[in-house]
């Protein structure tokens, strides 16, 4: 990881609990770990600033739900940070998504939040006009997110057998 990150100083590093959403213009290192939970980095190429919003649920069930642990609330969140309070370029945002793996906690609680978290995701970017360059989704392992804000490099690491706990868990 340190080649791919390499800088004249080291980074901060940043971890990103469920729910949680970082925006910053200064270079830092974001990392966070996923289950059904998704993933959205988003960079402006021009400024080179960055940020990653992690959300649990695709929509909130009502507006009095303004809380960013979900989909549809968190990523338009990421998108007023840049396009209204920063004034960054919609041209200029490209955007990464991870995450949706199919993981049964509880078996008793099936209901494919994976996929629905990465169809918000997928639906809210499009209709903004914001590029998406990569997904990372679907399958039945988790993941680890490590995402440079500076330079839009992400590594992505399969976590096999991954528990509820491990998503708060910064030292995975």
């Amino acid at each position: 990881m340190a080649d791919l990150f390499a800088d004249a100083m080291p980074l901060e590093e940043v971890f990103l609990n469920p729910g949680e959403l970082v925006f910053s213009k200064k270079p830092v290192v974001l990392k966070t770990v996923l289950g059904s939970c998704v993933a959205v980095c988003l960079h402006d190429t021009e400024h080179h600033w960055g940020a990653m919003c992690h959300y649990l649920l695709p929509t909130a069930p009502s507006d009095l739900h303004r809380s960013t642990k979900y989909g549809d609330i968190a990523i338009k969140v990421l998108l007023h940070r840049f396009l209204v309070k920063h004034k960054s370029r919609r041209e200029k945002l490209v955007a990464t998504i991870i995450g949706g793996a199919f993981i049964v906690f509880d078996e008793r609680e099936i209901f494919f939040i994976g996929d629905r978290n990465i169809e918000v995701a997928q639906s809210i970017l499009r209709k903004e006009g914001i590029r998406i360059l990569a997904m990372h989704t679907g399958g039945e392992a988790g993941r680890r997110v490590v995402f440079n804000t500076a330079t839009n490099k992400l590594i992505v690491s399969s976590l096999e057998h991954i528990n509820l706990e491990d998503l708060y868990n910064p030292n995975l």
